[in-house]
């Protein structure tokens, strides 16, 4: 499978736009996140233990996702799914740390404020629809 698309606009953001539903109550939430190109498929993402947003994750965990290209991005490039599969992570923040640090502006000071609050989950990606821009070709791949 080709992902270089998904790389290049992977690379291109560091947040999503989380949509969840609990009893037909639709929210969305802004979160920062890393992604691997070794594990294309999946994006990681943190949330602070013990919160409201971490016990719907676990009620319904069919969400979908939209990145927020950074706002210097000719043509917004994006990367969107639906009916993606949000679950706890094996990785811990110490793991992915470093990946934060290199994509996240000012991330270290999130770290040292809410570090060790911080669970880990990961969106398992089925079909993703990566657009890199306007007028360029657009793509939906399937894991």
């Amino acid at each position: 499978m080709n992902i270089s698309l998904l790389k290049q606009v992977a690379g291109t953001t560091n947040k999503i736009a989380l949509g969840t539903s609990i009893d037909n109550q639709a929210n969305v939430k802004i979160v920062n996140f890393v992604w691997y190109e070794e594990t294309p498929d999946t994006l990681y993402f943190s949330s602070v233990a013990g919160t409201k947003g971490v016990a719907d994750y676990e009620r319904n965990p069919d969400v979908a996702f939209i990145t927020i290209p950074n706002s210097d991005m000719i043509g917004n490039p994006y990367i969107r799914a639906q009916h993606v599969t949000l679950q706890r992570s094996d990785k811990t923040m110490k793991e992915l740390l470093p990946q934060y640090l290199e994509t996240v502006p000012n991330y270290q000071k999130v770290w040292d404020m809410i570090g060790s609050k911080l669970e880990v989950f990961e969106l398992k990606l089925h079909d993703v629809y990566v657009d890199p821009g306007l007028d360029k070709e657009k793509i939906t791949l399937h894991f």
